[in-house]
């Protein structure tokens, strides 16, 4: 089976935040920690947030805990997003690129 492509990269050249997603995950269960970071390391520090927000969709986190109005503000949203864009725009400079080669 072929993985899909990234659709972004695919159409502007450019890595989006989430490349190498898959290949990552795969790293992670075949025990390769290293790989999978070098991956895409904005996973390790986004994964928490995003795991946290979905036991908070899927109630096992009640959704009036304080956690969860804690990763529903406005404040957390805004921060999640601007780490997203800054790793997008970081990722792709020729400096990170030679960083990590």
């Amino acid at each position: 089976m072929i993985p899909p492509k990234c659709l972004i990269k695919a159409i502007t050249g450019y890595d989006c935040p989430f490349c190498g997603f898959q290949r990552s995950v795969w790293a992670i269960l075949r025990g390769d920690f290293i790989d999978a970071f070098l991956y895409n390391p904005y996973l390790y520090i986004i994964s928490p947030y995003i795991i946290m927000v979905s036991l908070c969709v899927a109630g096992i986190i009640p959704r009036e805990s304080r956690l969860c109005r804690i990763l529903y503000s406005r404040t957390s949203i805004m921060t999640a997003a601007f780490l997203t864009i800054l790793w997008w725009i970081i990722r792709n400079t020729a400096v990170y690129k030679d960083l990590i080669s």
